[in-house]
């Protein structure tokens, strides 16, 4: 594969606000990266200075080994042949379909111009609405024709600035299989960002967590989830919750027992020095047995599907943590008394208590 961007060092600031700072990273042909975190976090502004939209101020970007931005250097968004799909479609509502994805192919003849223009409708299944206008059109279908109008120009790369944001929760889990589709139908190497963990799971080959203008982590999506980085990256990728714990000799104590471990820090041999961590808690780490006497209670039950996730509060500590419920014969009631039993020998991930 080849290299097609590469952002190195970058910093962007408004006034005394810090938004990007010196952030790393690169994305090869027929990639689909999924840039996740929360409001605020930068990631728009980080597809404004990959588009052009805005200007660095430090650092480097190039798109195919062409310096596109620098300090001084500003080659213009519509130079880099890089298209953009934004939260609100940006549809010319006087149009219909057709005319919409012919728009940004100004440059060709008419022949050239409506075979692009039916290449595209077959990869992205509007062949049948071509001429319908986007009023007549439901919302992910309006998304499919702002996507295949970014498509028809042939970019370089495709940025997706929180393309499901405008969908309801039904269209929204429909439009994940079929996005990722489209896109590796069309061979584009694709940016989306996103503060949904489903969207950037369900789309991407690799993530980037970002957490105030930095990328914490960037790997494989699995690997993400198996080994999180830090407590922010867990936070952000994992349903999961934390406790307080403390390693001896090589064994991690918490109010839940004895465990055996395992550290995401680097350089850092904790293994046998008294050190005080939170230890993350997946849903899939305990079971939940009644217990009368037991040292948390059941705060919430929430039914979905063939499981149910279990909330519970820690009585003595007042922490709350989720469980995922398989048994369908154990049916919980809220305020009911129970324990915690390990379900797996898997060790604990562990981050040092600052």
């Amino acid at each position: 594969m080849s290299l097609v961007l590469n952002c190195m060092n970058l910093s962007k600031s408004f006034g005394k606000y810090n938004v990007i700072n010196n952030l790393d990273f690169q994305l090869f042909s027929g990639q689909i990266l999924s840039i996740l975190g929360s409001s605020g976090c930068g990631k728009t502004t980080l597809l404004r200075l990959i588009s052009g939209l805005e200007e660095l101020d430090n650092g480097e970007i190039y798109i195919n080994d062409k310096l596109v931005s620098k300090t001084g250097v500003h080659e213009r968004p519509e130079k880099r042949n890089i298209g953009m799909v934004f939260q609100n479609y940006s549809l010319f509502p006087h149009m219909n379909v057709f005319n919409n994805i012919a728009f940004g192919l100004k440059n060709l003849d008419k022949n050239d111009k409506e075979n692009r223009v039916n290449e595209v409708l077959e990869i992205t299944r509007l062949g049948d609405f071509a001429n319908r206008y986007p009023q007549e059109l439901s919302g992910g279908q309006q998304q499919r024709v702002a996507i295949a109008r970014t498509l028809a120009p042939r970019p370089t790369i495709m940025l997706l600035d929180e393309p499901f944001s405008n969908l309801d929760a039904f269209t929204r889990s429909a439009m994940l299989t079929d996005i990722q589709k489209i896109i590796r139908d069309s061979k584009v190497s694709t940016i989306l960002v996103t503060h949904d963990r489903e969207e950037a799971f369900a789309t991407s080959d690799y993530l980037a967590i970002m957490v105030n203008g930095n990328i914490e982590q960037f790997d494989k999506p699995d690997r993400v989830v198996k080994y999180p980085i830090n407590q922010d990256v867990a936070s952000l990728v994992l349903n999961c919750g934390f406790v307080e714990g403390t390693i001896k000799n090589g064994v991690l104590t918490t109010i839940l027992g004895n465990f055996s471990f395992k550290t995401m820090e680097l350089n850092n041999n904790i293994e046998n020095d008294k050190k005080d961590v939170n230890v993350l808690i997946r849903p899939e780490d305990f079971n939940i047995a009644y217990d009368p006497n037991g040292n948390f209670k059941v705060l919430s039950i929430e039914f979905r599907g063939m499981y149910s996730m279990v909330q519970v509060q820690s009585i003595n500590h007042g922490f709350e943590l989720k469980f995922i419920n398989n048994d369908k014969d154990k049916l919980w009631t809220i305020g009911s008394n129970v324990n915690l039993i390990k379900a797996n020998t898997n060790p604990l991930i562990v981050y040092s208590r600052n």
